[in-house]
């Protein structure tokens, strides 16, 4: 399936999610697979009301998904939309891939003039 390209907008908001130290632990955890909140929040040390916050702050960002499962919450990873927005669409990988632009080339140095009597 191919989902539409991020807008600047949507970008910057799984940025500015990313940018609580918490919320980047909660993506490192989740990177490893799928897990319920209450392993998770043990996991990290945290109380699963917390966990809870910051889970929906990256569900609102679009780069986790969250489901129930009998009386478990499982979030699990969006590692496409994560990529895309880390990449800038693959705005990011164009500019590493392009080749280097021409160095300008290096002045030859002209011998001293020689004083003439």
């Amino acid at each position: 399936m191919v989902s539409k390209q991020m807008t600047p907008e949507e970008r910057a908001k799984v940025f500015k999610a990313l940018a609580d130290p918490r919320r980047v632990e909660i993506v490192e955890q989740l990177a490893k697979g799928a897990q319920c909140g209450t392993v998770l929040a043990e996991t990290l040390g945290i109380s699963v009301q917390l966990l809870s916050h910051h889970w929906e702050v990256l569900v609102q960002a679009g780069i986790l998904h969250k489901e129930r499962q009998g009386q478990l919450r499982v979030c699990s990873l969006d590692c496409e939309r994560l990529r895309e927005a880390m990449t800038m669409g693959g705005a990011w990988e164009l500019s590493l891939a392009a080749p280097e632009p021409p160095k300008a080339a290096a002045k030859k140095k002209r011998a001293p003039r020689r004083k003439t009597a």
